[in-house]
């Protein structure tokens, strides 16, 4: 591509944002109605356009007319799409029964405490501190890292790891409760 036309298209946009962006939004909110439809969405996507085409070549007369007529078609397409959505309801009396699937167990055949003891109990100690200060005395990040000596994004990270830990390791602690292996 050619640089002198990136450059001339990179000024286009700039110029063109600075003049429309603002009154495109409120066009779009006002033609949006009630609909859930984002008019940035819409406004971002009539730039992107204006943009490719600048960067292909082309020119406009009247640019902003431009980026009215290509934001008003995408905010068509999404109020439409919005509308065949929201006609795919149905009344709650002539909706399916759909449930969840039952749960494998009882809540009520689980002891909790031993539970929480036992899934304690797999971790090494510094895992037990960390749980320990986020989860039980619920201890800020940049806290707990300045405790262990470590940067909050590493406590952020640590953290982060122990949940996914302790989410693995209390799905296979209730499966061997429910067998009566604990």
């Amino acid at each position: 591509m050619n640089s002198a036309v990136k450059h001339q298209a990179d000024e286009a946009l700039k110029k063109a944002y600075e003049l429309c962006y603002t009154p495109l939004i409120k066009y779009c909110n006002v033609r949006k109605g009630d609909a859930a439809v984002s008019a940035d969405d819409c406004v971002q996507e009539a730039f992107l356009v204006y943009y490719n085409k600048l960067l292909s070549g082309e020119t406009f007369e009247n640019p902003r007319a431009f980026l009215y007529r290509t934001a008003d078609n995408f905010l068509k397409q999404a109020i439409e799409q919005y509308v065949r959505h929201r006609n795919r309801t149905v009344p709650l009396e002539d909706a399916e029964n759909l449930s969840a699937d039952p749960l494998p167990f009882e809540a009520s055949d689980l002891d909790y405490d031993k539970l929480a003891a036992v899934l304690l109990s797999t971790l090494t100690t510094e895992e037990q501190t960390l749980y320990r200060m986020k989860y039980i005395e619920r201890r800020p990040l940049s806290e707990i890292a300045e405790l262990l000596g470590i940067s909050p994004a590493a406590a952020a990270k640590r953290t982060s790891r122990l949940r996914s830990q302790v989410k693995n390791k209390l799905t296979s602690t209730i499966q061997s409760q429910r067998k009566g292996g604990i």
